[in-house]
Protein backbone atom coordinates (compact mmCIF):
# COMPACT_ATOMS: atom_id res chain seq x y z
CA UNK A 1 0.00 0.00 0.00
CA UNK A 2 2.98 2.21 0.15
CA UNK A 3 2.58 3.61 -3.26
CA UNK A 4 -1.06 4.79 -2.81
CA UNK A 5 -0.12 6.29 -0.11
CA UNK A 6 2.66 7.94 -1.84
CA UNK A 7 0.12 8.86 -4.81
CA UNK A 8 -2.63 9.95 -2.47
CA UNK A 9 0.12 12.89 -1.24
CA UNK A 10 0.88 13.78 -4.68
CA UNK A 11 -3.11 14.39 -5.26
CA UNK A 12 -3.07 16.68 -2.20
CA UNK A 13 -3.02 20.26 -3.69
CA UNK A 14 -5.35 19.36 -6.65
CA UNK A 15 -7.96 16.97 -5.28
CA UNK A 16 -10.28 19.20 -3.80
CA UNK A 17 -10.68 21.57 -7.05
CA UNK A 18 -10.87 18.58 -9.08
CA UNK A 19 -14.06 17.12 -7.19
CA UNK A 20 -15.49 20.53 -6.75
CA UNK A 21 -15.53 20.21 -10.97
CA UNK A 22 -16.63 16.78 -10.98
CA UNK A 23 -20.02 17.90 -8.16
CA UNK A 24 -20.43 20.74 -10.72
CA UNK A 25 -20.97 18.21 -13.52
CA UNK A 26 -22.95 15.87 -11.34
CA UNK A 27 -21.03 12.79 -12.50
CA UNK A 28 -19.37 10.06 -9.59
CA UNK A 29 -17.52 11.52 -7.67
CA UNK A 30 -15.17 7.92 -7.94
CA UNK A 31 -13.62 9.99 -10.91
CA UNK A 32 -11.69 11.99 -9.61
CA UNK A 33 -9.44 8.69 -8.69
CA UNK A 34 -8.59 8.00 -12.22
CA UNK A 35 -5.72 10.08 -12.30
CA UNK A 36 -4.32 8.19 -9.94
CA UNK A 37 -3.75 5.25 -12.48
CA UNK A 38 -3.12 7.92 -15.43
CA UNK A 39 -0.37 10.06 -13.98
CA UNK A 40 -0.22 9.30 -9.91
CA UNK A 41 -1.28 12.52 -9.95
CA UNK A 42 1.41 14.19 -11.13
CA UNK A 43 0.86 16.84 -13.90
CA UNK A 44 3.89 16.89 -15.76
CA UNK A 45 3.18 13.35 -16.51
CA UNK A 46 3.58 12.51 -20.02
CA UNK A 47 3.45 8.90 -21.56
CA UNK A 48 5.68 7.11 -24.16
CA UNK A 49 2.79 8.00 -26.56
CA UNK A 50 2.90 11.66 -26.16
CA UNK A 51 -0.20 12.10 -23.72
CA UNK A 52 0.51 14.36 -21.03
CA UNK A 53 -1.01 15.89 -17.84
CA UNK A 54 -2.58 14.32 -14.65
CA UNK A 55 -5.48 13.21 -16.91
CA UNK A 56 -3.26 11.69 -19.99
CA UNK A 57 -4.69 13.84 -22.69
CA UNK A 58 -3.07 12.95 -26.31
CA UNK A 59 -2.65 16.37 -28.24
CA UNK A 60 -5.67 15.53 -30.66
CA UNK A 61 -8.32 15.00 -27.91
CA UNK A 62 -7.19 18.44 -26.23
CA UNK A 63 -7.28 20.72 -29.27
CA UNK A 64 -10.52 18.98 -30.48
CA UNK A 65 -11.82 20.14 -26.96
CA UNK A 66 -9.92 23.71 -27.81
CA UNK A 67 -6.83 23.34 -25.07
CA UNK A 68 -4.44 26.12 -26.25
CA UNK A 69 -0.76 23.88 -27.22
CA UNK A 70 1.94 26.19 -28.52
CA UNK A 71 5.32 26.73 -27.48
CA UNK A 72 4.63 28.53 -24.34
CA UNK A 73 1.59 26.83 -22.96
CA UNK A 74 0.47 23.04 -22.96
CA UNK A 75 -3.38 23.25 -21.42
CA UNK A 76 -3.04 19.25 -20.82
CA UNK A 77 -1.09 20.04 -17.98
CA UNK A 78 -2.98 22.60 -16.71
CA UNK A 79 -5.22 21.45 -13.73
CA UNK A 80 -8.29 23.51 -14.00
CA UNK A 81 -8.23 23.49 -17.73
CA UNK A 82 -7.41 19.78 -18.64
CA UNK A 83 -9.73 18.65 -15.88
CA UNK A 84 -12.55 20.63 -17.50
CA UNK A 85 -11.85 18.95 -20.97
CA UNK A 86 -11.24 15.27 -19.39
CA UNK A 87 -14.84 15.14 -17.36
CA UNK A 88 -16.41 16.61 -20.95
CA UNK A 89 -14.91 14.36 -22.54
CA UNK A 90 -15.49 11.60 -20.06
CA UNK A 91 -19.55 12.20 -20.38
CA UNK A 92 -19.39 12.10 -24.09
CA UNK A 93 -18.27 8.83 -23.43
CA UNK A 94 -20.58 7.64 -20.85
CA UNK A 95 -23.17 9.18 -23.10
CA UNK A 96 -21.75 7.48 -26.54
CA UNK A 97 -21.98 4.30 -24.41
CA UNK A 98 -25.61 4.54 -23.32
CA UNK A 99 -24.31 5.41 -19.64
CA UNK A 100 -22.13 2.76 -19.15
CA UNK A 101 -18.89 3.83 -17.09
CA UNK A 102 -17.03 0.51 -17.75
CA UNK A 103 -17.19 1.31 -21.58
CA UNK A 104 -16.61 4.77 -21.20
CA UNK A 105 -13.20 3.98 -19.06
CA UNK A 106 -12.11 1.63 -21.26
CA UNK A 107 -12.91 4.14 -24.57
CA UNK A 108 -11.03 6.95 -22.77
CA UNK A 109 -8.06 4.31 -21.89
CA UNK A 110 -8.01 2.71 -26.26
CA UNK A 111 -10.06 5.00 -27.66
CA UNK A 112 -13.79 5.15 -28.69
CA UNK A 113 -13.58 3.87 -32.34
CA UNK A 114 -11.51 0.53 -30.47
CA UNK A 115 -14.78 -0.23 -28.09
CA UNK A 116 -17.62 0.24 -30.58
CA UNK A 117 -15.45 -1.96 -33.14
CA UNK A 118 -15.20 -4.46 -30.66
CA UNK A 119 -18.96 -4.15 -29.55
CA UNK A 120 -19.64 -4.70 -33.52
CA UNK A 121 -17.72 -7.84 -33.46
CA UNK A 122 -19.52 -9.08 -30.70
CA UNK A 123 -22.94 -8.61 -31.88
CA UNK A 124 -22.25 -10.22 -35.03
CA UNK A 125 -21.17 -13.44 -33.37
CA UNK A 126 -24.42 -13.51 -31.04
CA UNK A 127 -21.70 -12.15 -28.05
CA UNK A 128 -22.51 -10.11 -25.05
CA UNK A 129 -21.42 -6.60 -25.47
CA UNK A 130 -20.91 -5.71 -22.16
CA UNK A 131 -17.05 -4.40 -20.81
CA UNK A 132 -16.23 -8.24 -19.32
CA UNK A 133 -17.52 -9.59 -22.40
CA UNK A 134 -15.06 -7.77 -25.33
CA UNK A 135 -12.23 -8.46 -26.87
CA UNK A 136 -10.01 -4.82 -25.80
CA UNK A 137 -6.20 -4.69 -25.96
CA UNK A 138 -4.52 -6.04 -22.81
CA UNK A 139 -3.71 -2.54 -21.16
CA UNK A 140 -7.46 -1.88 -21.24
CA UNK A 141 -8.66 -5.17 -20.19
CA UNK A 142 -6.27 -4.36 -16.85
CA UNK A 143 -7.11 -0.43 -16.56
CA UNK A 144 -11.10 -0.84 -15.48
CA UNK A 145 -10.40 -3.03 -13.19
CA UNK A 146 -7.42 -1.50 -11.68
CA UNK A 147 -10.05 1.54 -11.35
CA UNK A 148 -12.41 -0.62 -9.60
CA UNK A 149 -9.60 -1.90 -6.80
CA UNK A 150 -8.38 1.29 -6.65
CA UNK A 151 -12.10 2.68 -5.77
CA UNK A 152 -12.33 -0.16 -3.54
CA UNK A 153 -9.42 0.40 -1.79
CA UNK A 154 -9.52 3.61 -1.40
CA UNK A 155 -13.63 3.93 0.31
CA UNK A 156 -12.57 1.14 2.32
CA UNK A 157 -8.66 2.44 3.90
CA UNK A 158 -9.73 2.17 7.20
CA UNK A 159 -10.61 -0.88 7.15
CA UNK A 160 -7.73 -1.93 5.61
CA UNK A 161 -5.47 0.37 8.04
CA UNK A 162 -4.11 1.97 4.73
CA UNK A 163 -3.10 5.51 6.20
CA UNK A 164 -3.31 7.89 3.40
CA UNK A 165 -2.50 11.77 3.03
CA UNK A 166 -4.93 13.85 4.81
CA UNK A 167 -6.41 16.15 2.63
CA UNK A 168 -8.01 19.25 3.81
CA UNK A 169 -11.82 19.37 2.67
CA UNK A 170 -10.84 23.08 1.49
CA UNK A 171 -9.21 24.39 -1.71
CA UNK A 172 -5.01 24.64 -2.05
CA UNK A 173 -4.81 26.96 -4.65
CA UNK A 174 -6.78 30.11 -6.26
CA UNK A 175 -6.18 31.61 -9.42
CA UNK A 176 -5.17 35.46 -10.15
CA UNK A 177 -5.65 37.35 -13.56
CA UNK A 178 -3.00 39.10 -15.01
CA UNK A 179 -2.97 41.27 -17.94
CA UNK A 180 0.37 41.92 -18.79
CA UNK A 181 3.40 38.69 -19.27
CA UNK A 182 5.15 38.03 -16.36
CA UNK A 183 8.15 36.08 -15.17
CA UNK A 184 7.91 33.61 -12.94
CA UNK A 185 10.32 34.58 -10.53
CA UNK A 186 8.62 37.48 -10.13
CA UNK A 187 4.96 35.90 -9.11
CA UNK A 188 7.38 33.97 -6.66
CA UNK A 189 8.91 37.01 -5.07
CA UNK A 190 5.40 38.55 -5.31
CA UNK A 191 3.66 36.32 -3.84
CA UNK A 192 6.42 35.93 -1.12
CA UNK A 193 6.85 31.70 -1.83
CA UNK A 194 9.33 29.41 -3.66
CA UNK A 195 9.31 29.58 -7.63
CA UNK A 196 9.15 25.83 -7.06
CA UNK A 197 5.39 26.11 -5.43
CA UNK A 198 4.66 28.53 -8.33
CA UNK A 199 6.37 25.80 -11.21
CA UNK A 200 4.07 23.18 -9.67
CA UNK A 201 0.73 24.95 -9.60
CA UNK A 202 1.62 25.97 -13.60
CA UNK A 203 3.01 22.97 -15.07
CA UNK A 204 1.40 23.87 -18.17
CA UNK A 205 3.95 27.52 -18.70
CA UNK A 206 6.69 25.76 -20.62
CA UNK A 207 9.12 28.38 -19.99
CA UNK A 208 9.97 31.09 -17.31
CA UNK A 209 7.28 33.76 -18.25
CA UNK A 210 3.41 33.58 -18.92
CA UNK A 211 2.33 33.40 -22.60
CA UNK A 212 2.75 36.59 -24.79
CA UNK A 213 -0.67 36.74 -25.21
CA UNK A 214 -3.00 37.72 -22.05
CA UNK A 215 -5.14 37.67 -20.08
CA UNK A 216 -2.92 34.75 -17.72
CA UNK A 217 -4.44 32.84 -15.27
CA UNK A 218 -1.93 31.79 -12.65
CA UNK A 219 -2.36 29.56 -9.62
CA UNK A 220 -0.95 30.37 -6.17
CA UNK A 221 -1.63 28.87 -2.65
CA UNK A 222 -4.80 30.18 -1.42
CA UNK A 223 -2.86 32.01 1.56
CA UNK A 224 -0.45 33.86 -0.15
CA UNK A 225 -3.07 35.37 -3.24
CA UNK A 226 -3.64 38.33 -0.81
CA UNK A 227 -0.19 38.98 -0.32
CA UNK A 228 0.61 38.84 -4.13
CA UNK A 229 -2.58 41.30 -4.79
CA UNK A 230 -0.83 43.19 -1.97
CA UNK A 231 2.27 43.33 -3.17
CA UNK A 232 1.55 43.85 -7.06
CA UNK A 233 -0.46 47.15 -5.26
CA UNK A 234 2.54 48.28 -3.93
CA UNK A 235 4.70 47.86 -7.10
CA UNK A 236 2.11 49.39 -9.30
CA UNK A 237 2.10 52.99 -7.28
CA UNK A 238 5.89 52.71 -7.16
CA UNK A 239 6.50 52.06 -10.86
CA UNK A 240 3.94 53.02 -13.31
CA UNK A 241 2.51 50.14 -15.35
CA UNK A 242 4.07 50.92 -18.63
CA UNK A 243 7.29 51.12 -17.15
CA UNK A 244 7.06 47.93 -15.07
CA UNK A 245 9.77 45.37 -15.38
CA UNK A 246 7.61 42.67 -16.19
Amino acid sequence: FAKLIKFSEHASPYLYHVVELIEEQGLPPELALLPIIESEYMPTATSNRGASGIWQLAALTGKLYGLKQDQWYDGRKDIDASSKVALKYLQYLYEKFDGDWLLALAAYNCGDARVMSAIRTNKRLGKPTDYWSLKLPQETMYFVPKFLSLVYLIKNHRDLEINLAEIPNKPYFSSVTLNNQINLQRVATLAEIDIKEVKKLNPALRTQTTHPKGPHKILLPVKHVDVFHTNMAYQAKKTPINKAKQ
